[in-house]
């Protein structure tokens, strides 16, 4: 009868270890999705940041090209052909003063 017992106790012993790593691993999967979920926020700020700072450069590059096309067509048709279409704020300011005192 003794062997018996034993045999009882065993299988109530795997029972119980059965019970708690089932258990274990549906805690376990709790705490890892709760984790993802608070972390979730920042994994979305970071890879915002990312795109932000990708789509800033290719807006730079291209705002670069279209400022550097548009400089290339002022300075082949001036305005008006007496003035030049460049000038630095001196010049500016002395070509003002001219057209004041010729007024």
């Amino acid at each position: 009868m003794l062997p018996l017992l034993q045999l009882g106790k065993s299988s109530l012993a795997a029972q119980a270890f059965v019970k708690g790593l089932i258990q274990g691993a549906i805690y376990a999967g709790i705490v890892i999705a709760l984790l993802f979920l608070c972390l979730l926020p920042l994994i979305v700020k970071h890879i915002r940041k990312k795109q932000a700072k990708k789509a800033a450069a290719i807006r730079a590059k291209k705002s670069s090209k279209v400022r550097a096309s548009q400089e290339l067509e002022m300075s082949l048709k001036p305005e008006e052909p007496g003035k030049p279409v460049v000038a630095t704020f001196s010049e500016s300011r002395i070509l003002e003063k001219q057209d004041k005192r010729a007024s």
